[in-house]
């Protein structure tokens, strides 16, 4: 929930505001107290969410100053509605006329992707030129009770909008699951706005690679926002070489990429081969978040615009260490990894993010998340000890191997980690009395410490330590982290 906060002689005042869908609630009052609390309900989503801009930008021409930081994802991981789910509309198909671009009106759009405004004048300009797609726009502006229209009106023009894609499109309806490329998709002001695509793993059609380039070639997709690539070739692993190359200099509003977002029967994470993630940072300039799931492999990590990047391994290699130790990223809010096990790939030296720890790489980061990674109890240690820990205000150590020690380690540097907004140290392998005395030291709206994997309590620790070295110990506990294969 975004909070702004002003600082007056002789009090400070603080204003929130949190969207739902076609409502916002808004709290104020002095910082401090609770404040009071009014909501406001619109139409729909979309004059929810012009309203709310308008909020927002009026609190900040006023002196208010953005405080508070979200660390979730920027573009949640979308649930899509399958195309096969629902009951296509019964139309005759027409041919659509299409206008010429119109640079000057779409940088608006691309600008600011919520401006109703600039949308309106779009799909006027767009019924003006007698081309189908501006009737969409308004249409979908017309609340519930023009649903039903722009649902016949798309599927009336999806085969000419689509181009070759519809091919795919169309055979979503009554697909059964694993057969067949797998194409699912969102519609917003009547163009494409989210697509998860995702090749098969039976039958001849296996590549995603095609239904990727349809995609792309489709007049209709220029504004998409978010892409997720799902399964790309099913062969002895699950390779997306390439696919930097296929996306250079296409989708030029796209906000967020996530590449390798596989069901576990498709394939294993480590399974996943996604080389030159540099490469798509660059074919993709304006790019606000990336996700990248499976082995992956770059040069180095670099973009002006990315502001949460997440990079999710079973093991990220000893050479992706010290990349994502030295990446480069301006406006970088959100930053996620998981160095995974030594079994699936390795991981380097904590050492290796020496640059990244320093602060000066990544400037503006507010979330860091050291997930899924056997080293969490000694990056607790190095952690604390960095000029970064100060500028963040949330760190995420979930899915780790953190046991009785980097519990006892958290706990030592307490107050350096004092200031966070959330501390997340579930599914780990902390025992109810480690997280009790967690507790202890750290506020309850602040710590996160459930759906512990392998409960471990300090007893039993300091027991197996006796027997052992610490690796040895974890091996005996079976403290590992939650995702290796």
């Amino acid at each position: 929930m975004p909070r702004y906060e002003i600082k007056k002689l002789f009090s400070s005042r603080f204003w929130e505001i949190a969207l739902d869908q076609d409502r916002f609630t808004i709290t104020e009052g002095k910082v401090g107290k609770p404040g009071k609390s009014r909501t406001q309900t619109f139409a729909d989503h979309d004059a929810a969410l012009l309203a709310y801009n308008q909020e927002t930008r009026a609190k900040a021409d006023a002196g208010y100053t953005h405080v508070s930081f979200d660390p979730r994802p920027i573009f949640p991981k979308r649930k899509f509605v399958i195309a096969r789910e629902k009951e296509q509309p019964q139309v005759t198909p027409k041919e659509a006329i299409f206008a010429e671009e119109n640079p000057a009106l779409e940088r608006t759009i691309f600008d600011d992707r919520e401006d109703v405004a600039a949308w309106q004048v779009f799909g006027d300009w767009l019924e003006a030129q007698g081309d189908p797609r501006g009737k969409a726009i308004g249409l979908s502006f017309g609340g519930p009770e023009a649903e039903q229209a722009l649902d016949e009106h798309i599927a009336t023009y999806a085969a000419s909008w689509l181009g070759p894609f519809y091919k795919w499109y169309a055979e979503g309806y009554g697909v059964p699951r694993g057969h067949g490329p797998k194409v699912m998709a969102e519609w917003r002001h009547g163009f494409l706005h989210h697509a998860r695509l995702a090749g098969s793993y039976h039958g001849e059609e296996m590549s995603c690679a095609p239904v990727l380039e349809s995609l792309l070639s489709a007049p209709i997709a220029r504004f998409l926002h978010s892409l997720t690539i799902g399964l790309y070739i099913f062969d002895d692993e699950n390779d997306y070489s390439g696919l930097g190359a296929i996306l250079e200099g296409q989708l030029p509003m796209l906000r967020r990429l996530h590449v390798g977002d596989c069901e576990f029967e498709e394939s294993m994470i480590s399974a996943t081969y996604i080389p030159d993630v540099d490469h798509l940072l660059r074919a993709l300039p304006s790019l606000h978040e990336l996700v990248v799931t499976g082995w992956m492999t770059a040069s180095s990590l670099a973009h002006a615009e990315l502001r949460s990047l997440v990079l999710e391994s079973g093991g990220i290699g000893r050479e992706m260490s010290a990349v994502v130790g030295a990446a480069n990223f301006p406006k970088l809010e959100r930053l996620e990894f998981w160095p995974g096990q030594q079994d699936y790939g390795g991981y380097g030296p904590l050492t290796d993010y020496a640059p990244l720890l320093s602060g000066a790489t990544c400037p503006k980061l507010r979330h860091l998340g050291f997930r899924n990674s056997e080293q969490a109890d000694e990056f607790v240690n190095v952690l604390a000890e960095s000029a970064l820990l100060p500028r963040l205000r949330t760190v995420d150590l979930s899915k780790s191997a953190l046991t009785p020690q980097g519990a006892r380690n958290l706990i030592a540097h307490k107050a350096k980690y004092a200031h966070l907004e959330r501390l997340d140290v579930s599914e780990c392998c902390l025992g109810e009395d480690v997280v009790s005395e967690l507790a202890r030291h750290f506020q309850a709206d602040v710590l996160i410490a459930d759906k512990q994997r392998e409960p471990i309590s300090f007893a039993q620790w300091d027991a197996a330590l006796l027997r052992a070295d610490e690796q040895e110990a974890r091996y005996e506990l079976h403290c590992y982290t939650d995702v290796g294969e």
